[in-house]
């Protein structure tokens, strides 16, 4: 026999591990896909690829690229001063960022799916950096020897950091977050350039790869309305709810 809890004489809770199991877990599943957003990761990754073609593999690109550097380095002292600064602080910011993204999480519903979403968002876009890195050619034109440095590992490190910081914020406090992760991107940009450690390209490259891999993450939402059909959250139970 069933047991009946509540106002519902109809209604009869859950007889089984099974049955209670997996309404628990509704969290971990996805609502449906957003193709545009996917849609909108290809077109990233395009343009990387173009990107990529036009500033590294063709002359006039490989000079233009170059001379952007040298100009942004010799721009204002103080702006060379500004990015050595900031450079030196990219450490303790992916060190204190990442125990905040590991604390945002553990205070979510979701930790488990969290923690898959958060590591292809910063794994993905790191570790394709690297590789991309040590396997693309950047060939001699016009005199311009010079080692492949496509995309920036430490634009990637930090982008990546802040876009997995707003993805496990709550949504009343993503638009601040965002902002800020913003500044610190658009600083981290500005200072490698500065500092000659990577060419404009370089920069590009890495905000097009964390933003493909960002965008197809997103295009899978976590379900929020789990709770909703859990067992303490069913209208017919708050008798059971209140004990």
């Amino acid at each position: 026999m069933a047991l009946r809890i509540g106002n519902h004489p109809g209604r009869a809770m859950p007889t089984t591990t099974e049955q209670c199991f997996g309404r628990a877990i509704g969290t971990l599943t996805m609502t449906h896909i957003k193709p545009a957003r996917l849609v909108a990761a290809l077109a990233l990754l395009i343009l990387g690829v173009i990107g990529f073609g036009l500033a590294v593999n063709t002359g006039g690109g490989q000079i233009v690229d170059q001379q952007l550097m040298v100009d942004a380095a010799a721009f204002s002292e103080d702006l060379g001063v500004f990015s050595a600064e900031f450079v030196g602080l990219v450490t303790p910011i992916l060190i204190v960022g990442g125990v905040l993204v590991v604390l945002m999480i553990t205070l979510r519903n979701n930790p488990i799916a969290l923690t898959l979403r958060v590591v292809v968002v910063t794994l993905g876009p790191i570790t394709t950096a690297w590789v991309l890195k040590q396997s693309l050619d950047r060939p001699d034109l016009n005199g311009l020897v010079m080692h492949n440095s496509f995309p920036s590992g430490t634009l990637t490190a930090i982008t990546a950091l802040a876009c997995a910081i707003v993805l496990v914020t709550p949504n009343r406090w993503r638009a601040v977050v965002a902002i800020n992760g913003a500044l610190l991107t658009i600083g981290t940009a500005i200072s490698v350039v500065v500092r000659q450690w990577h060419r404009p390209s370089d920069v590009i490259g890495a905000l097009l790869l964390v933003g493909c891999y960002t965008l197809a993450v997103s295009a899978f939402p976590l379900s929020t309305a789990a709770a909703r059909h859990s067992i303490l959250a069913d209208p017919g139970n708050e008798r059971l709810s209140g004990v």
